[in-house]
This record gives structure tokens, C-alpha cells and sequence, in this order.
């Protein structure tokens, strides 16, 4: 059902802010002994069952977002952000080893009680933000854990598509196009109602992943052959001639981005360096894609992602000159040793990004139930690098800093792990880990991380 915007509230909804958030990754199986209740209650009921969890404090460095934790980044989150223009998620709402720590915690291994919890789990996660922001249209694109058969299996028209359809339509206040586009893709777009000029294209990039087996629900999770990844691609070149067509401007968000995972390159064990290199996505896909925001560059005003748990970002060059750029923003979930955190823009009319704001918890490892949670400022981009705006100029000056200037590079690696000590990054890993920002393809990044590079 879609909830206009009255004329009252509209006087408050903040028309050139957008609240971002990335790898929510929750756990509602992190106090085991609630299972039993959890998977026999509605949704609705499921936040008086998860206010017993214990231990009451967050999860720690190393573990996903409990329920605690949840809740008070959701709260932050609506105190920051009461009403904004858009709320966007980019991916992953379901923690590691979904079906494996539901198997080992309930004993259950029928198929149709987990495909239940599962839906349950994004009921649950949708009513928490529908609660916070009543009517703000609130995008989801799905990440590689999300999905009923486990890590990037997700079925083009599967059933995990087919479950949470009418969940994607409410939040984002879609029309029945989208929902066809979802149900089949996991793809959608939407034209935000407080944004005139703009459509945002909800890109399913779990297709293009060299990790990508579409796994077939129907049929217990046996692997089926897939065309996805060229029907998802084709849809977005629609998409996206669709908007230029109709003089508007777009803003993409998808889960995975595009080019080399720095994090798995210089941790390979595969002797050189050479061996180590690990694409996010298949080549060919990362070159097409990188081709097409090219020739967009007048209609794609911004990319949004997440995945990689960091704050980070891409830049897509047409020949020397940086032309386009993906933002990868910083996780809910510290599994991997970052501090909690979501992001505020700031946009101009039709959808320019002007500026940006990084909100992290400080205190994760000591709040609790007597100890409040001290979420804070990390940084505003233009104050932090000294830019005039949030562009692919300022970030390619930006990405030549970190290349060339040791105590450029310190800062931004500071702030690549959301300012967590936890977080370590040997002195060996750091190129491998900066020349993913420019070197998308296997050959660039060779080039730059095995020593003939910058």
C-alpha cells in the first residue's frame, strides 16, 4: 500500500538528506534458548521475545548484529534522521550462516521451517523501520546472504524473491512493475517522492559474482543453471534509458560493487601475488558495467554499495581521467572487526551529491544494558579531505593522495575500518588494499598491488 506524505509532515521531511545503511547482517538466533518462541510467534510479536536476549550488551568485535545492537543503530538512526528524503539499504539483512546456525540451533532441518524463519527474520526487520519511519519510502537491495539456500545462491524468481516482494513493495512505496522486477531480478526502480528529476535503480549484483551458484529452492538447494547475470545487466541498460529518456536522473544501489576485493587478494595463499588476485565480480561483467557508467556519466549521478564491511570507494576512469564513482559504505554488523556505523548525505536538487556524514559507535565493546551506547560524528567528508563537494574529482584527488602520501594513506586507512583499533591492517596488505580503489580490472590492479604499479 503506498502511504503519501501529508501536507503537514511533508513541511518536516528533510528533501536533500538521504540515511544510508549497509550489511545489517542480524542475528535473531544469538540467545539460542529464544528459538523455540521466536519461530512459533508472529513478526509482530518478536521484540517482546527479543528483549529477553542475553547477555544484554552488543555484539562483540567478531560476531553479528544481535538484537541490542540492532535496535540502538535503528534508534540512532531515527534520531539523526527523523524524516529524510529516501532511507536506503544496500544489502545483507541476513547474518553469516544463516541456515547453518539455524540448523544447529533448532535442530530443524526442514526446509519450509526455515524458508518460514527466514521471512519471518525481514518481517521483523521491515517492521522495525517501518516503525521508526512511517512514511518514508525505504529501499532494499538484496545482498549475497539473503536468500533462502545460503551464501550468494539467490534464485532469479526463486522463492526468496517470491516471499519478500510484498515486504519490498510496502517499504518502498513501489508500483506493481517493481514488484514483477523484484520477483524476477531482485531488481527494481523507484522514482522517490520527495526527490523530483530522480529515479533510484535497486541493482541485484550478486549475479555477476565470481562466487555467484544460483541454487534452486523448489528443489532442495541443488544447483540449476542460470541466466541472470545477462537478463540483470539488460534490465539496467533499460533502466537506466528509461530515466535518460524521461530527462531524469539516476541513483544506483546494489550489494556487491564492482572490481578487485582487496581484503581476499592480500590474504590469498596462493603463492604470488599474481594468484592471489580475486575479482568481486566476474571480469567481464566488472568491464561492461565500468563501460556503461562511463557512457552514463551524465545521467548516473551516484553509486551506491556496500559488502565489503569498510567505509571505501571506486573510481571508474574513461582512460586516465576518473569519470565515474561507487561508494561503499561502512556495516551495521562488526563481524569483521569495524565499528557500527550508517551515513548521512546530503544532495542537491535532482540527486548531486553535495556532502556526507559518518555516524559510528564508539563504545561497542562496553555498551550494555548499564552502559549507554555513545554513537557519534566519525567525519564529514568535505571537512575531513578538504573537497569542495562529494564528486569523482575529489575522490580521484583523494585516491592519488592515498597512493603517494604515506600520511594520507594512515588517515584514510583510519577511517576504511570505521576508526576500530580492532581492526588491523598489516603494512604488507595496504597497497593490495588501496590499489583496488582505481585498478578494477585483474590487469590494473596487477599492475598496481604486484609492484609495477603506483
Amino acid at each position: 500500500m503506498f502511504w503519501p506524505i501529508s501536507h503537514a509532515s511533508a513541511q518536516n521531511v528533510a528533501r536533500h538528506k538521504l540515511l544510508l545503511a549497509s550489511d545489517v547482517h542480524f542475528n535473531p538466533m544469538a540467545d539460542a534458548s529464544l528459538m523455540s518462541e521466536l519461530q512459533l510467534a508472529a513478526p509482530e510479536s518478536w521484540e517482546a521475545i527479543l528483549n529477553k536476549t542475553q547477555p544484554h550488551s552488543f555484539s562483540p568485535y567478531g560476531q553479528d548484529t544481535n538484537w541490542w545492537l540492532l535496535q540502538s543503530a535503528l534508534d540512532q538512526m531515527r534520531k539523526t534522521m527523523p524524516q529524510p528524503a529516501v532511507l536506503l539499504i544496500t544489502g545483507d539483512l541476513l547474518a553469516h550462516n544463516f541456515p547453518q546456525t539455524f540448523s544447529k540451533t533448532t535442530h530443524d532441518n526442514d526446509p519450509e521451517h526455515y524458508r518460514a524463519f527466514v521471512l519471518k527474520t525481514v518481517q521483523f526487520l521491515a517492521l522495525q523501520l517501518r516503525r521508526r519511519w512511517p512514511q518514508t519510502q525505504i529501499l532494499l537491495t538484496p545482498g549475497n546472504n539473503d536468500d533462502d539456500c545460503g551464501d550468494y545462491a539467490i534464485e532469479a524468481a526463486g522463492t526468496f524473491l517470491s516471499d519478500t516482494a510484498p515486504i519490498v513493495h510496502e517499504l518502498a512505496h513501489a508500483d506493481d512493475q517493481s514488484v514483477d522486477n523484484w520477483k524476477a531480478l531482485g531488481s527494481y526502480v523507484v522514482q522517490p517522492s520527495a526527490i523530483p528529476g530522480l529515479r533510484i535503480v535497486s541493482l541485484n549484483t550478486v549475479f555477476f559474482s565470481t562466487k555467484y551458484e544460483a541454487e534452486s529452492f523448489q528443489n532442495k538447494c541443488a544447483e540449476v543453471e542460470s541466466t541472470a547475470a545477462n537478463h540483470a545487466f539488460d534490465w539496467l541498460e533499460h533502466a537506466v534509458a528509461d530515466a535518460e529518456q524521461a530527462g531524469q536522473k539516476v541513483w544506483l544501489m546494489f550489494h556487491i560493487p564492482p572490481g578487485i576485493d582487496g581484503y581476499a587478494s592480500v590474504h590469498g595463499h596462493n603463492g604470488s601475488c599474481e594468484a592471489n588476485i580475486v575479482p568481486m565480480w566476474a571480469p567481464e561483467w566488472t568491464v561492461k558495467f565500468d563501460s556503461f557508467l562511463v557512457s552514463q556519466r551524465d545521467t548516473v549521478l551516484a553509486t551506491f554499495a556496500g559488502h565489503t564491511h569498510t567505509d571505501d570507494f571506486r573510481v571508474v576512469s574513461d582512460g586516465d581521467a576518473p569519470a565515474q564513482f561507487v561508494l561503499i559504505d561502512p556495516p551495521i554488523s562488526p563481524v569483521y572487526a569495524q565499528n557500527p556505523a550508517f551515513r548521512v548525505f546530503e544532495f542537491k536538487d535532482y540527486g548531486e551529491l553535495a556532502n556526507q556524514t559518518t555516524y559510528y559507535l564508539t563504545n561497542l565493546t562496553s555498551a550494555n544494558a548499564n552502559q549507554p551506547a555513545q554513537w557519534k560524528t566519525e567525519y564529514v567528508f568535505k571537512n575531513e579531505w578538504k573537497a569542495k563537494r562529494l564528486d569523482v574529482a575529489s575522490l580521484g584527488k583523494i585516491y592519488t593522495g592515498i597512493a603517494n602520501n604515506d600520511a594520507a594513506r594512515q588517515h584514510w586507512l583510519k577511517l576504511y575500518n570505521v576508526s576500530s583499533g580492532a581492526a588491523k591492517v598489516a603494512p604488507d596488505d595496504v597497497r593490495g588494499l588501496y590499489c583496488a580503489i582505481e585498478s578494477l580490472g585483474v590487469g590494473a590492479y596487477r599492475n598496481c598491488a604486484c609492484g609495477n604499479g603506483k
